[in-house]
């Protein structure tokens, strides 16, 4: 399993692929379960998060406090990533 970095260096595209699972699964019909559903609210949180800093990036008001909110949501979403993941790779 790879470290811990390599999830925050890849977590806009990890966030994509989690909202794009359950897009799929729930055209399909299918319920997610109680720990993807926990997993995708983190992903859905970082990426509001994200945006809004990257908007107050773009206007160059960001404060510390926004940037240490984007940082945790980050971190918060790499580790319940790994983590779910982690458990998906080993039950296989």
């Amino acid at each position: 399993m790879p470290p811990l970095e390599e999830y925050l260096k890849h977590a806009d595209k990890l966030a994509q692929e989690v909202v794009n699972t359950w897009e799929i699964n729930a055209q399909a019909g299918l319920v997610p379960t109680p720990e993807f559903k926990a997993l995708l609210d983190k992903a859905c949180l970082y990426r509001t998060v994200r945006r809004l800093a990257d908007n107050h990036r773009r206007y160059d008001v960001m404060s510390e406090q926004r940037e240490a909110e984007e940082l945790s949501a980050r971190h918060a979403f790499a580790e319940a990533y790994k983590a779910f993941y982690g458990k998906q790779t080993a039950a296989s």
